[in-house]
């Protein structure tokens, strides 16, 4: 899953929801994944989550939020979607630390690339990892 940052377009790309700082998108790139965005760079800050879910599928953009609630019933819905990366809503440095155990974990699948397609990665700061498909049996 890892990206060479000098890739320009392509591979894996994330959309970091508003509800998380704008700082993950520089974060993202640090960390090899410089096709990342948040709604306040794309003309979407403020607007519904379903238009935040509708341009991640557009752009085939992993959701990474902390709005597990409403992040859940729109994927439910969607039989097709590129995934989630959910998180606790905690300081911004606390939950980037919770973004990047979820990397990790992805980056140790067998296909990591491929991994997130219709699933969906919680991490909290209490109970860990916990991947799951999402609709279920979408994986």
């Amino acid at each position: 899953m890892a990206q060479d940052a000098s890739q320009d377009g392509g591979g894996v790309k994330f959309l970091v929801d508003e509800c998380l700082s704008p700082t993950y998108v520089t974060e993202l790139a640090k960390r090899g994944f410089p096709d990342a965005v948040h709604p306040m760079h794309i003309g979407l800050f403020g607007k519904r989550d379903d238009l935040i879910v509708a341009r991640a599928l557009a752009d085939d953009r992993i959701i990474i939020t902390s709005n597990a609630r409403d992040f859940r019933k729109l994927f439910e819905r969607t039989p097709l979607h590129p995934g989630a990366i959910v998180v606790d809503h905690l300081s911004r440095d606390r939950s980037w630390k919770l973004v990047a155990l979820a990397l990790d974990f992805i980056e140790l699948q067998p296909y990591p690339d491929d991994y997130m397609i219709n699933r969906v990665v919680e991490v909290s700061a209490s109970s860990g990892v916990r991947p799951y498909a999402l609709p279920e049996g979408g994986k």
